[in-house]
């Protein structure tokens, strides 16, 4: 088939030419989907000014032998003849790498649950294999808070293992090149403050507000007052359904700052790099409270005096309503 592809190429190519391409150097991204026949490749190929014929494009395809159509996100030079970009389709040669994202704030099992839809079935497996664990040599016996929010690209041979290996590796490297930048008062370990930086990183989605929360959360910390913090209760809780009760902050968990002073045993999430810079370098403050204020900020207290007035005004109040 490749053959005679090559021959189309060169001779039939050259007489539907005109037909199929438009002569401009520019390039395409096309993505041919899984199962799509050659009718809606050339159709997108069309669309995507490829070609300036879809009916040829098939005609061609036709007459060239069964085609099989690898899958992926293509790479398209405009003025290319007919043949070479229908073999480039059968050997899938100028597939783009896929893209994985992983957002900040998510936890290990929300990335792997991601990982499983993508098709990487054994995951989950791996991120509770003590093998594997030990292998990457993490400073806990859990991946959580490892597996570093990032856009991945990989290729279709690449496995779950190595996907995990990749965001490990990423997020030790970032840890450690903020670590190396921190102050030289700074009193936590570096573990420690991995899990300080997931849970400003829970707290709040204004970048801005990060290294304030993280100089409250320090605060707390040095006069050994309990964190207190939402984020960590709800981590501790089992299938939580969104909504957190009196019930949830008077249950005894490792992760409940309600009732246990001083940090959880891990981190809560994935946070980027900006949570983590924010815990090395919070802003100096007074304040040892804060609460939201219902548009996606907070609202700062120095005393809990104060700090009750505006838990009454932002929340109590809305209760009431």
């Amino acid at each position: 088939m490749l053959a005679t592809l090559g021959i189309l190429s060169g001779v039939a190519g050259m007489h539907f030419y005109f037909f199929f391409n438009r002569p401009n150097p520019s390039t395409k991204i096309v993505d041919i989907q899984k199962g799509w026949g050659v009718y809606r490749v050339a159709d997108a190929l069309e669309q995507a000014e490829v070609v300036s014929s879809s009916l040829w494009t098939v005609v061609l395809a036709k007459l060239s032998g069964p085609i099989i159509v690898k899958a992926g996100e293509y790479r398209f030079e405009q003025g290319k003849l007919p043949g070479a970009i229908l073999n480039q389709l059968h050997t899938g040669q100028g597939i783009l790498p896929s893209r994985f994202v992983i957002p900040e704030g998510l936890t290990a099992r929300e990335i792997v649950s991601l990982m499983v839809k993508r098709g990487w079935k054994n995951a989950d497996h791996l991120v509770h294999s003590v093998r594997f664990l030990q292998e990457m040599r993490l400073d806990s016996a859990v991946v959580e808070g490892w597996l570093y929010p990032d856009t991945y690209f990989y290729r279709s041979k690449d496995t779950a293992s190595s996907m995990l290996r990749r965001m490990i590796v990423r997020g030790k490297k970032v840890l450690a090149e903020e670590w190396d930048k921190r102050p030289k008062e700074f009193n936590l370990t570096a573990y420690q403050a991995l899990v300080l930086a997931s849970i400003v990183e829970k707290e709040t989605g204004q970048a801005s507000e990060r290294p304030l929360i993280a100089g409250v959360f320090h605060n707390r910390l040095r006069r050994d007052m309990m964190l207190q913090s939402d984020p960590t209760v709800i981590y501790g809780i089992a299938d939580f359904d969104g909504n957190i009760t009196k019930k949830h902050l008077n249950t005894p968990t490792p992760y409940n700052t309600y009732m246990r002073r001083g940090l959880p045993p891990t981190p809560i999430c994935s946070p980027g790099r900006a949570a983590i810079a924010a815990v090395f370098h919070p802003e100096e403050t007074k304040a040892m409270y804060f609460v939201a204020n219902g548009n996606g900020t907070h609202i700062f207290s120095n005393t809990l005096e104060e700090h009750e007035k505006y838990v009454d005004i932002y929340q109590r109040h809305r209760r009431r309503q």
